[in-house]
């Protein structure tokens, strides 16, 4: 283990300890200073953070969604969240919909009442926060029931 200096990408002066043959080590710092520094590299993901929360707001007044409901940070992220399972929605092919229609036993119309039912009724932000990993499938499989009795409700 040793410490290098050396300069960022982004031109600030840094330190990093690294560890290996004495070889590996010269590679590894040529790689470690072709990046940003730590703080320059935090700045750019909250940034881009902030950037796809605001966009996701956009999109969801334009599109007339419901509020969500948390602490403005959860419902910062919440709201990106949904947009990103509302897309993930939207990006399904023909294929992604046979193969859900048949494995679940539901239709092709029962997916979009899914995706509208999630939608329209899941206003917590902790909702998508805690499913944030889960699989459109997990949504589909864990929703289905509910959302064809709210369709049946609504009619």
């Amino acid at each position: 283990m040793a410490w290098y200096s050396g300069t960022y990408a982004c031109g600030h002066e840094g330190h990093v300890q690294l560890y290996g043959k004495t070889k590996e080590r010269e590679w590894k710092k040529e790689r470690e200073f072709s990046k940003l520094c730590p703080e320059c590299r935090q700045k750019q993901f909250e940034e881009e953070r902030e950037r796809k929360n605001a966009e996701a707001a956009a999109k969801a007044a334009e599109m007339g969604l419901p509020q969500l409901t948390g602490s403005e940070k959860q419902v910062k992220w919440a709201a990106t969240l949904r947009q990103e399972l509302i897309d993930e929605f939207g990006r399904l092919s023909d294929f992604k919909k046979r193969v859900l229609t048949k494995r679940y036993g539901i239709t092709e119309k029962d997916i979009q009442r899914i995706k509208q039912y999630i939608i329209k009724t899941k206003t917590s932000a902790k909702y998508y926060i805690d499913r944030r990993h889960q699989d459109i499938r997990d949504f589909i499989e864990e929703e289905k029931d509910g959302a064809i009795a709210y369709h049946k409700e609504v009619k």
